[in-house]
């Protein structure tokens, strides 16, 4: 019988190879300095699943790799974090997917893409047998994986809630633009929901968190989280609404500060708290994130959040 786990992660795994500072780029053929380049685990699921773990909670994820150096890099470095990593499949004949992040000196990010094996995955990839028992099934990589989103989304939270667990998921950016008409069906199946302001107005055509929750929890979503950058967050639900205040930190790279934030948000619902203390774990564990190169390097343990916690008592 296959231990259960509380969060089943699902979602892209990507090598970051990320490079600082980079506020411009030189003339072609010629050089400039860099402060630090690393290369770390990333991909939503994977910067997730390992925020979560070191939050102390048991996590399985469920993404594809290549079968090369990058994918095997991943598949270490989540077995490294004590991550369940039975539904990391390998699918030969494509590259794992990779990053190459420009973190400029205030932290935000240029990303260059290949999104490689990413671009097989479907639900016909998950185990539901892993999922079996968990208590949230997280779908990191909204608008990340089209093929997931347009074949199996909206089947694979409706079966999620069939065996018991909550639904949760989290939104990238679209480049191709299709929005609320890729996850449309699938939101009367999610309980939590993670967009931050821009993406939450590509969805909505609103503007401001309380008209962007309004309109998605008039799709069926039962708590929605505006995620608001360094500003904290605002959460609605059936039990009313807030905003909850974020942190003061000079950040280093916000790369993966968002699947941080829902990491934070999701390892205190496991725990059966408020959505009040949930939101203000979210914005502590995204704020932390930010404190180094890499979402997935960068992100706190349970100690450092409660430890950051306490030095930073709610007003």
């Amino acid at each position: 019988m296959k231990s259960r786990c509380e969060v089943f992660c699902v979602g892209n795994a990507v090598a970051d190879v990320l490079a600082r500072p980079v506020d411009h780029l030189a003339p072609p053929g010629t050089s400039q300095a860099l402060e630090d380049v690393v290369l770390g685990p990333g991909g939503n699921s994977i910067n997730t699943a390992i925020a979560l773990a070191r939050l102390g909670v048991s996590v399985r994820v469920a993404a594809a790799i290549g079968d090369d150096r990058f994918g095997q890099f991943l598949r270490d470095r989540v077995r490294a974090e004590g991550i369940d990593d039975a539904g990391l499949i390998t699918l030969p004949g494509a590259k794992t997917s990779t990053s190459i992040v420009l973190v400029e000196t205030t932290g935000e990010r240029r990303f260059l893409h290949l999104r490689g094996v990413s671009a097989f995955f479907t639900g016909r990839n998950l185990d539901w047998g892993q999922v079996e028992g968990s208590q949230i099934f997280h779908y990191a990589s909204a608008f990340a994986i089209p093929a997931f989103d347009e074949t199996s989304l909206e089947a694979a939270l409706k079966r999620a809630r069939e065996l018991g667990c909550l639904t949760s998921m989290n939104i990238c950016w679209d480049v191709r633009g299709r929005w609320l008409q890729a996850v449309q069906p699938a939101l009367a199946h999610t309980d939590f929901i993670f967009p931050n302001r821009e993406e939450g107005r590509q969805l909505t055509g609103e503007s401001e968190p309380a008209a962007i929750a309004a309109r998605l929890r008039g799709l069926g979503v039962k708590t929605v989280i505006v995620k608001l950058g360094a500003a904290g967050c605002y959460v609605e639900s059936s039990q009313g609404s807030f905003t909850s205040p974020g942190f003061a930190v000079q950040p280093v790279d916000t790369t993966g500060a968002g699947d941080c934030f829902a990491a934070g948000f999701l390892a205190a619902i496991c725990r059966g708290q408020s959505l009040p203390l949930a939101a203000r774990h979210a914005n502590a564990t995204g704020a932390l994130a930010t404190l180094g190169l890499g979402g997935a390097d960068s992100a706190p343990t349970l100690a450092h959040l409660e430890d950051f916690l306490r030095k930073h008592p709610a007003s």
